[in-house]
């Protein structure tokens, strides 16, 4: 038997500790790996219902305003005040759908618009949200 050098018993040691660690099998499905194609089927609808449920939890549809209501939320909230009475009001709204599509003018311009106000005396957002599917924002001026 020839003498091994003190390289080659190092690289030996080396090749045979790799192999042991290499060998060492989990018992832990590896969903990450880039061949779905030999995971049963409820192992590809675990990913993807994993996958769904973290892309809903990151967008669900939210008002902005006030408190947060992780079930159900509707309140308002008074912006601005003068203490004189309106006889006019005016509302505009946005609406927010999982919050992936948002539509509408909740400004106060737009509420100024449709209310018919010059002159304004109070601004109050009144929001809404259901679930996180559905959420709106309404902006309500009063005045003359």
């Amino acid at each position: 038997m020839p003498l091994q050098t003190r390289f080659e018993r190092k690289k030996n040691k080396l090749k045979n500790y790799m192999t042991i660690s290499s060998s060492y099998k989990t018992n832990s499905p590896k969903f990450w790996t880039k061949n779905l194609k030999n995971k049963t089927i409820g192992q590809r609808t675990f990913v993807l219902i994993l996958i769904l449920c973290s892309f809903f939890s990151l967008t669900c549809a939210s008002s902005g305003f006030g408190t947060q209501g992780l079930l159900y939320e509707n309140q308002r909230i008074g912006m601005m005040e003068t203490g004189l009475s309106g006889t006019k009001e005016g509302i505009a709204c946005a609406k927010s759908y999982l919050g992936l599509l948002a539509l509408g003018d909740a400004s106060v311009e737009a509420s100024q618009k449709n209310g018919n106000i010059r002159e304004i005396t109070s601004i109050e957002l009144e929001t809404y949200n259901f679930l996180g599917i559905y959420a709106k924002l309404c902006a309500i001026t009063r005045g003359n």
